[in-house]
């Protein structure tokens, strides 16, 4: 895989775990503002979006690691 393919999917990633959390919070902020209930929905929302996040995180991390894997059996077989 070349490098610059590599940097787009990390920053990817990057933009990915800071729209779940930012998401999260707004969405927790909005709640909040709803049912007057000042930091409960925002800590929940919080909570969620970094779960969310690292969820996601690891669902797109693990072909990625999987994929160097076979490249460094491929290499070390030729």
């Amino acid at each position: 895989m070349p490098g610059w393919l590599l940097a787009l999917r990390v920053t990817g990633l990057g933009w990915y775990i800071a729209f779940c959390i930012v998401l999260g919070i707004v969405g927790g902020l909005w709640l909040d503002k709803k049912a007057d209930t000042s930091p409960l929905f925002m800590l929940l929302g919080t909570l969620l979006g970094v779960v969310v996040a690292f969820y996601g995180t690891y669902k797109m991390v693990v072909p990625l690691l999987q994929y160097t894997e076979r490249q460094g059996r491929d290499e070390t077989e030729d």
